[in-house]
């Protein structure tokens, strides 16, 4: 990354003249501190200028003009993606999340499949391709990962269980959601309440995450489900 490269330069820099003017060992720290100032000085400058421009995509999205969101997104990759580490793969998770929430599947793939390990939404929607396609093995791998990052994500463990609920899979489910209540303890009450229906052989109730859940597409909204029912009479 080109920050890293000028960090690095600036302290071989200093590290070569100290060593000229003293010794190798009076040059060692210097070189150090400057290479650690220049870094982090120039990589909050960069940080702030694609937090802005990420600003202005999000702003678009928020309208409802996604694909000028889309773009905005894919300008600041090609401006930033190479000055620091991750930025890529955060803003393909972004634009992976917003196609998938199209459900546009296809265009959405790609792009999760380089999303950061730590954009669980991405990966949670990576991990649902695989599940709709049947590969329940990458689908758990997947899972997994998004898990390790991200343990804290009720509605994270839920989707997981969920999946394997559908697939008639009724123990894995309730293996993944008594992990789930081990990170989160009590502070999720629809995970504990799924985990108690699963365990009574009821069904899992997954709208108390509201919009949350909605945006998997692995059910319909209330309001499309009403549709059906009024179409079909």
């Amino acid at each position: 990354m080109i920050l890293l490269g000028l960090a690095l330069l600036a302290g071989c820099a200093v590290l070569g003249l100290v060593w000229a003017t003293f010794s190798l060992v009076a040059a060692i720290i210097p070189a150090l501190v400057v290479a650690v100032i220049v870094y982090f000085v120039m990589a909050r400058r960069v940080a702030v200028k694609a937090q802005g421009a990420m600003m202005q995509a999000i702003a678009e999205i928020q309208k409802g003009r996604i694909d000028r969101g889309i773009a905005l997104l894919e300008d600041v990759k090609k401006q930033y993606a190479h000055w620091q580490f991750f930025t890529a793969s955060a803003v393909d998770g972004q634009i992976g999340s917003l196609y998938y929430m199209r459900q546009e599947f296809s265009k959405a793939r790609p792009y999760l499949e380089k999303s950061f390990g730590k954009h669980w939404n991405a990966r949670a929607m990576l991990a649902i391709l695989a599940f709709k396609k049947k590969d329940f093995a990458k689908m758990d791998q997947i899972f997994e990962t998004a898990a390790r990052y991200s343990s804290k994500q009720g509605l994270l463990w839920s989707v997981w269980a969920y999946c394997h609920w559908k697939a008639g899979n009724n123990n894995k489910a309730i293996d993944i959601l008594v992990n789930g209540q081990k990170k989160l303890g009590n502070s999720d009450s629809h995970l504990i309440a799924n985990l108690n229906n699963l365990q009574n052989n009821k069904k899992m109730k997954m709208n108390g995450y509201g919009q949350e859940w909605y945006q998997f597409h692995l059910e319909p909204l209330p309001q499309q489900q009403q549709q059906v029912r009024y179409v079909r009479r």
